[in-house]
């Protein structure tokens, strides 16, 4: 297996780039981040008076690009290609 084989995904049900000639089983990812006292008394006040918490914002990236590498870690153990319709 190559370790630095890179694992295309998509969020469609289908690919562009090639066919699908396989499918194995679902794999998933579980990401929590907790957030202190002072995000969430800061978020607070946005949810009060509007507008955007870059705090959250930063937590919510970071949860997406842990789990799409946990996605594509979980992708090179099976030998997979590629991760469809996730994200």
């Amino acid at each position: 297996m190559a370790v630095n084989k890179v694992i295309q995904h998509t969020a469609t049900n289908s690919i562009e780039w090639g066919e699908i000639s396989r499918c194995n089983d679902p794999i998933a990812a579980i990401v929590v981040i907790g957030t202190t006292v002072f995000s969430n008394i800061g978020g607070s006040y946005v949810d009060f008076f509007g507008g955007r918490s870059t705090n959250y914002e930063k937590n919510m990236q970071e949860m997406y690009m842990r789990g799409t590498e946990t996605l594509k870690q979980r992708a090179k153990i099976i030998r997979a290609d590629a991760i469809i319709g996730a994200m």
